[in-house]
């Protein structure tokens, strides 16, 4: 059927245009395809061909009355799309079918934002070609110009200015362009906007905050496209032909009070040939031969579980006792005894969800994606990169009434206290940030020593051979990243002032005088050593290099100075090739 639906709510219509089969999106229209089919998101065919530059297609789906400005659930144009990735030609056919340039989002921005957000220099100059409000404001007052210096796009700032942009425009928070490029610290964005800024002050002006400038973006299409599924193999749970099969009123009165063993790791679905059977014997009896293997043993040994008292259920007391490792492929069902689950097919993640944790029966999906497949991948500071794939998890936003233990592998090389494991987790897609859980090794010692035997306990390292990142949850987000990266010291500082000192280069350290803050934050502390021969390879034996040192939070004004302490450079081995002669070695720091 042409009007098919996937579980994201794809027509074959909207695969066809995304994939620019040209053929078979012609034959779908012929047999009554719907041009504005909606996928739940409330994206149409004609926005997934615009956002991959498909000018063909999008003129077929066009000329089928597909509508150049319908809106999805967050207000995206198929107009907003082609701003994102720079597609003039499909621009130049969505104009020619009256598509409006100036269409907002339900945040309010047009797709000029969008493309001066994303530095797309030739669909700025088409969009203000054909008209587009250079000044248009969203709903929080963001003009393209913000955008563009926000996201430290020199060159199309250049551009807006040059098409009269307003650079003393004002959002509602009071900063101008010039504002929020001195925050985030771009150099040449500041020498294209100080010449023709202005200093404006309104009375209703919030004064200048201190916090850390918080990047706002427009809407993204965040779509999962059915061939973009990656650790997913086989039949899929969810369109598989047999749906899930729910206890009916009638059962449950015939099963008693809490009478069948339930295997919380089996999946509903049945097999064929139990399919097959259930159709030639009553209800009951089908569903008591699928509901586990412990009551199907029972059945042939000629035992009823009737027969068992429901307070010594011999079965039944596996269940609340210590908890056995079972395989998962992309999802599995827990209750409230809990289970510890290990991904197959060699992915090596381990989840650990204790007796009483899950509030009711709840489905929990994991799988890897590649960080490029995710709209907003994780956010890499220098000397940081990922250890392991994205992990995606379902559902998201579910809450646990005690500690959930993941356990995931990882290729960090951590040269032995000189770099760490840090877990980010992004709860929309769209934001990071660190996740962190007070006394989380506490509570893992003691989780793993309630759940499992000794000797199983035992083992847990072994598995992973040494290379487990082990952290702890009380809620499912969106996406976990394990990242590598230099070792850092945060210590909280206040006004009263303080140290911080670096294990990696005990020389290393930060003082704060009294006064230098004036309310209490983290501060962190990097040194990264560098080898001297290394440095000898790539620079000669006439260069020697300290730890570089680097103190977070960046870019932070302190109303004192404060003192940094770090080793001079140590000279190669075989010693400097002007150690000996008259001229004395000269240091010099680099910021």
């Amino acid at each position: 059927s042409p009007h098919a639906t996937a579980k994201n709510g794809h027509t074959p219509l909207h695969i066809a245009a995304r994939k620019n089969q040209m053929s078979i999106a012609t034959s779908l229209l012929q047999y009554g395809a719907q041009a504005n089919a909606e996928s739940k998101a409330g994206f149409t065919p004609l926005h997934l061909s615009s956002q991959e530059g498909h000018h063909e297609m999008s003129a077929l789906l066009l000329e089928h009355k597909a509508n150049p400005d319908h809106q999805a659930r967050n207000g995206l144009t198929p107009m907003h799309l082609c701003a994102q990735e720079d597609r003039v030609n499909v621009a130049q056919v969505l104009v020619k079918h009256g598509a409006d340039t100036q269409a907002p989002t339900k945040a309010g921005y047009t797709p000029l934002h969008v493309a001066s957000h994303f530095g797309q220099a030739n669909m700025i100059r088409y969009l203000l070609q054909e008209g587009a409000d250079v000044n248009a404001s969203t709903a929080i007052g963001y003009t393209p110009l913000h955008q563009a210096a926000q996201q430290g796009h020199c060159h199309i700032v250049n551009i807006l200015l040059e098409n009269n942009a307003d650079p003393n425009a004002i959002t509602n928070n009071g900063q101008t362009s010039l504002k929020i490029a001195q925050k985030l610290g771009y150099i040449s964005v500041l020498d294209s906007l100080k010449p023709v800024t202005e200093a404006v002050t309104t009375p209703d002006q919030p004064p200048p905050s201190e916090e850390k400038y918080r990047v706002v973006a427009p809407e993204a299409m965040h779509e999962t496209f059915m061939s973009d599924s990656e650790e997913e193999g086989g039949e899929d749970t969810v369109l598989s032909d047999q749906p899930y099969r729910y206890l009916t009123v009638d059962e449950m009165k015939s099963l008693g009070d809490d009478s069948l063993p339930i295997d919380v790791t089996r999946d509903e679905r049945h097999d064929s040939n139990k399919m097959a059977l259930s159709s030639e014997f009553p209800p009951t009896a089908g569903l008591e031969d699928s509901i586990s293997p412990q009551h199907a043993s029972m059945v042939q040994s000629g035992i009823s579980v009737t027969d068992f008292a429901d307070n010594i259920n011999i079965e039944r007391q596996s269940h609340v006792g210590k908890l056995h490792w079972k395989n998962f492929l992309v999802s599995f069902l827990v209750d409230a005894r809990g289970g510890a689950m290990r991904g197959c097919r060699h992915s090596g993640v381990r989840i650990i969800v204790p007796p009483r944790s899950a509030a009711q029966p709840t489905r929990i999906t994991c799988r890897y994606v590649k960080p490029q497949r995710t709209m907003h991948p994780p956010p890499l500071m220098e000397g940081e990169a990922l250890a392991s794939r994205v992990l995606e998890l379902g559902p998201v936003g579910a809450k646990f009434l005690g500690p959930v233990i993941m356990e995931v592998p990882h290729f960090a090389s951590l040269r032995g206290k000189e770099r760490e494991i840090v877990i980010l987790r992004s709860d929309n897609g769209e934001t990071w940030r660190e996740h962190n859980i007070d006394m989380s090794e506490e509570i893992v010692h003691d989780v793993l020593n309630d759940c499992f035997e000794p000797e199983d306990l035992a083992q847990l390292d072994e598995l992973g051979g040494g290379r487990i990142c082990r952290y702890v949850t009380y809620d499912f987000p969106q996406y976990f990243a394990v990242i590598s990266r230099i070792r850092q010291e945060v210590h909280a500082i206040g006004p009263e002032g303080g140290m911080v000192s670096s294990t990696v280069v005990p020389q290393v350290q930060a003082v704060f005088p009294q006064g230098a803050l004036t309310k209490k934050i983290k501060v962190g502390l990097q040194a990264q050593p560098i080898d001297p021969d290394l440095t000898a390879k790539l620079l000669g034996r006439g260069v020697a290099v300290s730890p570089v040192v680097t103190v977070e939070p960046r870019r932070r004004k302190f109303h004192k100075a404060i003192t940094l302490s770090m080793p001079a450079p140590r000279a190669h081995s075989q010693g400097m090739i002007n150690q000996y002669s008259g001229n004395a070695p000269t240091l010099r720091l680099l910021c």
